[in-house]
């Protein structure tokens, strides 16, 4: 809330799944279209208008879209990709698609902020014969996949559940990303306190601006 407050609205939400980020941003007084590709969590995302009051409803729109292949007309000051959303892209291209959906929808000087998984590095013992010696991370091996969620079988439906995974993208991975299509990362926390960044964490969170 705190960069929304700063940047302003209308925010977009890349990944919104079951609304729960664009719905907090409508509570606190700001504009939000919340994208997901998913139309189970999208009819999740709606089915909290119900609860809500007009005012704040009226300050969401969501829309079923991939968002590797959103344009929409309007332009963001802020742009989120909440809950891991980056790590459902499979591939560094499906990535690169992603960030060339961010930079089609920020506004000039333009904040986008993600949270994504931060693959595991092991450490190894420097090749010496001290065994104190400080230990070094290796660097990370191909991205991992992780188990995610589970879309919801809708009621009297008979479709399969689907298994969503997450991708853990490297620092590096990332970086090569934001900066192919403009972006500049300014701030990476290891969590949502501020904690400054390091290799063993196990989430990034990043702040880039156009």
């Amino acid at each position: 809330m705190q960069r929304a407050g700063e940047r302003g609205g209308p925010v977009l939400v890349l990944g919104a799944a079951n609304g729960r980020v664009p719905w907090s941003l409508a509570g606190h007084g700001f504009e939000a279209v919340g994208v997901d590709p998913s139309e189970v969590m999208i009819r999740s995302a709606e089915e909290r208008r119900s609860s809500e009051s007009a005012e704040v409803s009226a300050r969401v729109r969501f829309i079923v879209s991939d968002v590797r292949a959103l344009r929409l007309a309007e332009r963001f000051p802020l742009v989120l990709a909440p809950q891991h959303a980056l790590g459902l892209m499979s591939t560094l291209d499906d990535l690169d698609a992603f960030m060339a959906t961010v930079c089609h929808h920020l506004a000039p000087g333009g904040t986008f902020i993600f949270d994504v998984l931060n693959p595991p590095r092991e450490a190894i013992i420097r090749d010496d014969d001290d065994e104190h010696a400080p230990r070094e991370p290796l660097e990370p091996r191909r991205p991992l996949f992780a188990r995610h969620l589970r879309e919801r079988r809708p009621p009297g439906g008979t479709a399969p559940i689907r298994r969503l995974k997450l991708r853990h993208f490297a620092p590096e991975e990332l970086d090569e990303a934001l900066s192919h299509c403009g972006l500049s990362l300014h701030e990476r926390y290891g969590r949502f306190d501020g904690k400054p960044f390091d290799l063993q964490d196990s989430r990034q969170i990043g702040v880039a601006t156009l």
